[in-house]
Formats: C-alpha cells, structure tokens, sequence
C-alpha cells in the first residue's frame, strides 16, 4: 500500500511552468508526455541551427524572426505543460519522473546551451556584440548592438570587421579594412590612397579628420596575408597607424547589421552588405 502511494503523486502546474522556463519540453516530461518534451526541445534547437546555418541570424531581421520564434515556442511550451499538469488529477510516476533524472536533463540542457552560445562563431556562423567605443561613429556608436558574419570571411577593402587586438588578443576591435596583402596605402589631404588611387569606401566626412596624423600618412606596404585597418572616426581610433597590421586569421568576421540601437533609426541598418 505504502509502494502504490508512493508512486501516485499530484503534477505541480507551478514545477511544470518553471521547468518550462529553463527549456521548452522540460514541463512535459515532468508532467508525464516525454515525447512531446523531446519533440519541443529539439524544435528550440533545430530551429536554432537553421536560422544559423541560412544565414539569417547574421541578419537584424532574421535575429528578430528567430526571437519572435522563440517567444512563440517559449509561450506554446508554457502553456501546454500547464494545462497537462492541471489536468493530471492523479498521476503515476514514470520512470523518468526521478530528481535525479531532471538532474540529468539539466545538466544536458546547460551542457548543450553554453556549447552552442560558446562556440556559435564556428558551429553556427554568427556572432553577437555591442559596440563599447566612438572609435566607428558616424557608422557605429556605442550600444550599438550588430550582427557578424563569421561565414563569410572572404575580405575586401570597405568592409568593415570584427577582429584581434594585435597587442591583447583578449580584446576585439571593430573597424573598417583600407587595405590588404600587397596593397600600398597612405593618406594625403585626410583621403585614403590605395596603389596609387584614391579609394572612395574608406572615405570620411572632414569633421572626423582634422588632426594631423588623421590627414597624412607617409605611404606603407601591407604584407601578404595581413589586414590594414582604420576607424572611420579617425582622430578617435586607435588602429593600424599605430601598431600596424595583422594577419588575415586574427578577423572574427564581417559585421553585417546593427539589430538593435538605443536609436530607433539605427535598427536594422546595413553594414557591408
């Protein structure tokens, strides 16, 4: 009598909507539909990928879809374990329905998400990050939050890119390629000259160049393989004019969007495409 006691007990619709919260699927394997709580996990992820893997989620209106999916499932998974657990009056435990197996869902749910979220530059082709400086500006401002590329990665004077700080490889940096393995580039009048031709793309507005160093450069070589790069805010950038060049491994990937901005004018603009 004790044993059959033991293994009828209650579903807490509160349990099933936490559980929820952690990940769409993990309320319905508590409240008794494993099949359905594998099938909603694997959605979050599946969907995940493909919005990845097309490209979208290096794209503001793509990662906008993709929270919009998420919200969705989020809100369908929510409550539906909910509802199962409030219509399960009485309820015989599962195997499944053990501490130590929610301890072990858990620990894959974490496993798996802080793989993807980690490692998202090379599984899944893209990157998220805000811009902390005015060193990009009129392009990019601070809070700027954009999307990268990092699929992409065949390089061309004018885009402009995430990459490694040469002297802290910790530190990344935005801003924009001038020139690029075997190019000449120097700076006269505060315009970019690139073999020997003025190159329009790294152009600037003058009130972002008036100090000296921002209007001439004596004229210097990039050697194969490596990146020049300046910000477009030239007498506010720490770049290539002082530590030089870097090679073309060390770019993280091309920004492509700014999806979110403190101004609403600035969302969804385009970046190098």
């Amino acid at each position: 009598m004790g044993e059959g006691k033991q293994s009828v007990k209650k579903r807490s619709p509160s349990w099933a909507l936490m559980l929820s919260i952690l990940s769409p699927g993990f309320g319905h394997v508590y409240a008794g539909d494993l099949k359905k709580g594998v099938w909603l996990f694997f959605l979050q992820v599946g969907g995940l990928i493909v919005f990845a893997k097309l490209g979208y989620l290096s794209t503001a209106y793509g990662i906008w879809l993709f929270v919009v999916f998420i919200l969705c499932l989020y809100s369908y998974a929510i409550l539906s374990a909910v509802r199962l657990a409030l219509s399960n009056k009485t309820y015989e435990l599962k195997p499944y329905n053990r501490w130590y197996c929610y301890l072990a869902i858990l620990a894959l749910i974490l496993t798996f998400g802080q793989t993807l979220i980690s490692s998202r530059g090379s599984l899944l082709g893209f990157e998220l990050y805000s811009i902390p400086s005015r060193s990009m500006m009129p392009t990019l401002q601070p809070d700027d939050y954009i999307a990268v590329d990092t699929q992409d990665l065949s390089l061309k004077v004018g885009d402009v890119v995430v990459f490694r700080y040469p002297n802290n490889r910790q530190t990344l940096l935005t801003q924009r390629i001038v020139a690029l393995g075997n190019d000449r580039v120097a700076i006269e009048n505060g315009q970019v000259i690139l073999n020997g031709e003025p190159e329009i793309v790294a152009s600037v507005d003058d009130s972002f160049r008036r100090n000296e160093v921002s209007i001439s450069m004596a004229e210097r070589v990039v050697p194969e393989g490596q990146v020049f790069v300046l910000g477009d805010w030239r007498d506010n950038s720490n770049d290539s004019r002082y530590w030089g060049t870097f090679p073309e491994s060390d770019v993280i990937g091309k920004v492509t969007y700014i999806w979110f901005s403190k101004e609403s004018n600035r969302l969804g603009k385009k970046i190098n495409l």
